[in-house]
């Protein structure tokens, strides 16, 4: 197995290419086709078999001892080498080495361009890593499927270039499950479970590629504090109710016995105090004539609640302040209509900026010169060439080398200290912080500017100037002070000691 390029890395010393597509799993099953897995980028091609021929007669051995001469075996057809096929794995070498993070795109376009001068290309299947996908390109007898969702895509259902040949590229989602993708062979056995291509080019006929790995979910936060709640008791009375007494038990008197005499409200204190104790003797007063046993149950009993009178309902009432005032009264509210288109409130003006684009079938506006819609991934070439106006899409984005991004929608300002500007201050610009530890990066350094559907920079004039290299340029070039220059896709842009690359969904014009 052959060593891999090795891939661009950034001021970290990480790959440069997108860490999903070259962590997951590929399986090779056994075959006579070639499997190239490199960074960002996995091929299926298939390899022509030289015909059989007569093998010369080997020459009779000339050591003694080691017995009679071998029969010769009859020849094994051998893999022939095509000048295509080296041409193809070539071509994704070069993609893969150039470092982009999604060589996705840029593989798509170079294919289109060799399939067109290319008489008979050799049957393929291509998957390459886009920043939220994947981009398939199918030639010949090429296919790529998903088994366990029943999905399964030909080159019969993309269309035919000039030389006859059938071609689809299509940019697709990332499938839920393990993605198949062969060059017409069918595979001798079934891939390996413990099989894994990490890199190189190995014979086999089908690759498949394991799914995603889906991102671990943020655990949840733990609590503040811990609240403690004391439940009330079932049968326990609810606070703010009132306790309604039960009502006095009074004992029946027997019977031919005399009726106990009413005790006043004060009670038996009162009862006694009643007595006229000026007409009776003390001391001779016989106590054991009274029936004790009635009074006791006399002063159990408890007073009779008097009953509480509710006051009326009312329809309404206010629960704060005083009693309402009578207001005045109002005018009737308009009939739907009858308002004078005057009095109706203006609708907020929209400030977004227009450009005039190319509508794909599913209503994306799109540069006019992209030949394939930057969501959907469908051609716009299918549509008439019609220029619609309308708000502009955000043209790409900024990657910094510790992973940052910023989506670029209106004009920025990078720098130092960037807040500082009248500019920004207006709203004219949007200022964009550069930490630099070096020191190299200006208050004011550079400026993003959106002109249309193109994304231009310019350096303010700095101290130490900004530099800039196109993706597969040898070298940094500087920026002339005051000279816009327009970002391409994969151009990477040095600050100091801080760098980083412009990433466009539109592709590279």
């Amino acid at each position: 197995m052959s060593a891999p390029t090795p891939p661009l890395t950034g001021a970290g010393g990480a790959p440069a290419t997108v860490p999903p597509f070259d962590q997951v799993a590929v399986r090779v099953a056994p075959g006579p086709d070639l499997v190239v897995r490199l960074p960002g980028v996995l091929l299926v091609v298939a390899v022509a078999a030289r015909p059989s021929g007569a093998a010369p007669a080997p020459a009779k051995p000339a050591l003694v001892g080691w017995g009679p001469a071998p029969v010769p075996a009859p020849p094994v057809p051998a893999p022939a080498g095509d000048a295509h096929v080296g041409e193809l794995v070539g071509l994704c070498r070069r993609v893969s080495a150039a470092g982009s993070r999604a060589p996705g795109t840029r593989l798509h376009e170079e294919l289109r361009g060799w399939l067109a001068t290319v008489p008979e290309p050799p049957s393929f299947a291509v998957a390459a890593a886009t920043e939220d996908g994947l981009a398939l390109v199918l030639a010949g007898g090429g296919s790529a499927e998903v088994p366990d969702l029943g999905l399964r895509l030909t080159p019969e259902q993309g269309e035919k270039l000039e030389n006859g040949t059938l071609v689809l590229d299509r940019f697709v989602t990332w499938p839920p499950a393990a993605l198949h993708l062969s060059a017409g062979s069918t595979a001798d056995t079934a891939p390996h479970p413990l099989a894994d291509l990490e890199a190189g080019v190995v014979p086999g006929a089908v690759a498949v590629v394991s799914p995603a790995p889906a991102p671990l979910a943020a655990p949840a936060p733990p609590p503040s504090g811990t609240t403690m709640v004391r439940l009330p008791a079932p049968h326990a009375p609810k606070p703010g109710l009132p306790r309604v007494p039960a009502p006095p038990v009074r004992a029946r008197p027997a019977a031919g016995a005399a009726p106990t005499p009413s005790v006043p409200a004060g009670g038996p204190q009162d009862a006694h105090a009643g007595h006229d104790h000026a007409g009776h003797d003390h001391a001779g007063h016989d106590h054991a004539g009274h029936d004790h046993g009635d009074a006791g149950a006399a002063q159990a009993a408890p007073p009779q609640p008097a009953p509480v009178e509710l006051p009326a309902p009312k329809r309404s009432a206010l629960l704060f302040g005083g009693p309402a005032e009578d207001e005045p009264p109002r005018e009737p509210l308009p009939t739907p209509g009858s308002e004078p288109a005057s009095a109706a409130a203006a609708e907020p003006e929209d400030d977004r900026a227009t450009v005039k684009g190319i509508l794909c079938k599913n209503g994306h506006l799109n540069d006019p010169r992209a030949g394939f819609c930057a969501l959907c991934g469908i051609r716009t070439t299918q549509q008439t060439a019609v220029l619609v106006e309308g708000v502009r899409p955000p043209l790409g984005l900024l990657v910094f080398d510790d992973g940052a991004t910023v989506s670029l929608d209106m004009d920025y300002l990078l720098g130092r200290e960037p807040e500082t500007d009248e500019r920004v201050a207006s709203g004219l610009l949007r200022p964009l912080l550069i930490v630099d530890q070096t020191g190299g990066v200006s208050r004011h350094h550079a400026e993003i500017r959106l002109e249309g559907w193109d994304v231009l920079i310019v350096d303010t004039g700095s101290a130490n100037g900004t530099l800039v290299a196109p993706r597969g340029a040898p070298g940094w070039s500087s920026l002339v002070p005051h000279q816009p220059v327009r970002l391409t896709p994969g151009m990477a842009v040095r600050m100091g000691g801080r760098q980083f690359a412009f990433e466009s969904p539109h592709g590279g014009f």
